[in-house]
């Protein structure tokens, strides 16, 4: 009986690991992540998704197609899961990412989500 009781209070213990809100920082990782990662896979939408309206501008689409032309896949998916450093100001954020050495992006909350509104800005 002991044994029974015992494993069911550590499942209730376990259950209960991650769950709430997610922080701001959470979000922001999470946002920029998926843009790096939408860019190595080629997912021009997904990656435009991420970005504010006035940094995605008219024809984000075909500009990033041409952008990525020039990024290497392999750097955008390190960066996308490596752990970046975040600095939150109010609804304004910057998450500094691991390739290229010095890149960050500067993120703003819209509506309740994080968006980016420039990106690989170097120090």
């Amino acid at each position: 009986m002991r044994v029974i009781l015992l494993v069911l209070v550590l499942a209730v213990a376990a259950a209960g690991c991650g769950v709430g809100r997610a922080t701001n920082e959470e979000k922001i990782s999470k946002t920029a992540s998926m843009y790096l990662s939408a860019l190595a896979d080629g997912d021009t939408a997904t990656a435009c998704a991420q970005l504010t309206p006035s940094a995605r501008g008219e024809a984000c689409d075909q500009a990033t197609k041409e952008r990525l032309a020039r990024l290497d896949p392999e750097v955008l998916k390190n960066a996308a899961e490596d752990s970046m450093d975040i600095d939150v100001d109010g609804n304004r954020a910057s998450a500094g990412v691991s390739e290229p050495p010095g890149a960050r992006f500067l993120l703003v909350k819209t509506n309740g989500e994080w968006r980016i509104d420039s990106g690989y800005t170097l120090d």
